[in-house]
């Protein structure tokens, strides 16, 4: 048997209005512009939703900072302890080396021969750097063999040897000499 064939009645006119541009545009808005309504909401509703987590992450965050920084405040103290702990060992080290570099005028007194004359003297922390003249070679090979056999100079090294330059006769000369540390009496 044959279905009988529907029959669709349209009682309503179709709107003129409809055929317009500004119909064409208010159709289209009602029917596609309702999904970007609803697309919108819920980009709000998200937004807004996600909005409890951040604020939960930031008081998180906040609470941690707190903590970290009482736990810093409290190592100040210690820190500030031993910044002057550093300071006096650093001060002390310098008056030693203050110590050390006094007692090495007797000893460059005994090395060195009556005719030579040092005309600068320059001493840094287990360093000593010579520089004189002298009216003969034999005086400064007696220097250099007395800073040699002494106890007191290691590596002695002759950096310059040549005429005197303020003067019209003799020899210029600078030696270059580790010192070695002396144990002093009281224990230095």
């Amino acid at each position: 048997m044959k279905k009988p064939a529907t029959i669709k009645v349209n009682l309503l006119p179709k709107d003129p209005f409809l055929s317009t541009p500004v119909g064409k545009l208010l159709q289209w808005s009602l029917s596609i512009g309702r999904y970007l309504i609803i697309f919108t909401e819920l980009v709000v509703i998200v937004s807004f939703a996600s909005r409890f987590t951040i604020d939960r992450q930031i008081t998180d965050l906040n609470t941690a900072i707190l903590q970290k920084e009482t736990v810093i405040n409290s190592y100040g103290e210690l820190e500030q302890n031993v910044r002057d702990a550093q300071k006096k060992i650093d001060s002390y080290q310098q008056i030693q080396q203050q110590e050390n570099v006094t007692d090495i005028f007797p000893t460059l007194t005994e090395v060195t021969p009556p005719d030579v004359v040092l005309t600068d003297l320059q001493m840094r922390p287990g360093r000593v750097t010579l520089t004189g003249t002298t009216l003969s070679n034999v005086s400064l090979g007696i220097l250099i063999n007395n800073l040699q056999v002494s106890g007191r100079f290691t590596d002695v090294s002759v950096e310059r040897i040549g005429t005197a330059k303020d003067t019209n006769s003799g020899l210029g000369f600078k030696i270059e000499a580790n010192v070695k540390k002396v144990v002093t009496q009281n224990g230095n």
